[in-house]
């Protein structure tokens, strides 16, 4: 989705980046990865999973729909988001 914008977008958080709130952490699971690139990053998987949500969060013209897998990150997804209205 790099290079194009679309009126809305579905993103869904899968179970490859989740957010430990004991540590205050991305947690990464390479293993759950199905982007083969990224799997090989070796200690850079987190930064480079955290830049593809980033990447594909931003895509959306007129606005984003978000699933969360993890109940964690769902939790810290919600603190960052600006209740509309």
């Amino acid at each position: 989705a790099q290079g194009f914008e679309f009126d809305y977008v579905g993103v869904i958080f899968g179970p490859d980046l989740v957010y430990d709130f004991d540590t205050q952490a991305w947690i990464g699971h390479p293993e759950r990865s199905r982007d083969r690139t990224v799997k090989q990053s070796g200690q850079r998987f987190v930064e480079m999973v955290k830049n593809t949500y980033r990447v594909l969060l931003s895509r959306g013209l007129k606005g984003c729909f978000v699933h969360f897998m993890d109940t964690d990150t769902e939790r810290f997804g919600r603190s960052r988001i600006e209740p509309i209205g």
